[in-house]
Parts: structure tokens; C-alpha cells; sequence
């Protein structure tokens, strides 16, 4: 039976982008979670080798800032 890894308390979360040809954008490919930047990194390429990627990189999901959500004012759009 294949063991499954628990998450540990000192485990990040990374968001990971990635773009399969040169003149396309980044898209948003998921997250990984792991206790260092060089492990999400490995993470990453493994988990989401399912195709040729030209370019991958990945964030800590907590360097992100919110733009527009709840209790945030702004519109999305011309008004």
C-alpha cells in the first residue's frame, strides 16, 4: 500500500505557474506543498510533468496580496 505524506507543520504552500509554449502566458497549474523552496521546486516538476513545460516557476502562496475580495473596496472592469 503506498504511504501517503501528511503534511507537517513547517510546510509551505507554493503556488505553481507554468507555460507550455514560448508566446502563451502563465497559467496557474496548482499548488504544492513542501517544507522549503528547493523541495517545491522538485515537487512541482514532478507532479506536474505532464507536459513540456518551457517555463515553470512557483511562490510562496503567502507573498501573494489580495486586489479584490471581501471587506476590499473596488469593481472589476470599466464602470
Amino acid at each position: 500500500m503506498a504511504k501517503i505524506k501528511q503534511a507537517r507543520a513547517g510546510d509551505r504552500t507554493f503556488e505553481v505557474f507554468g507555460r507550455d509554449h514560448a508566446e502563451r502566458p502563465l497559467q496557474h497549474l496548482g499548488t504544492v506543498r513542501a517544507e522549503n523552496k528547493q523541495l517545491a521546486i522538485a515537487h512541482a516538476r514532478f507532479v506536474y510533468s505532464e507536459r513540456l513545460w518551457v517555463e515553470m516557476c512557483l511562490s510562496p502562496t503567502d507573498s501573494f496580496s489580495g486586489c479584490m475580495g471581501a471587506g476590499q473596496d473596488g469593481m472589476v472592469g470599466m464602470a
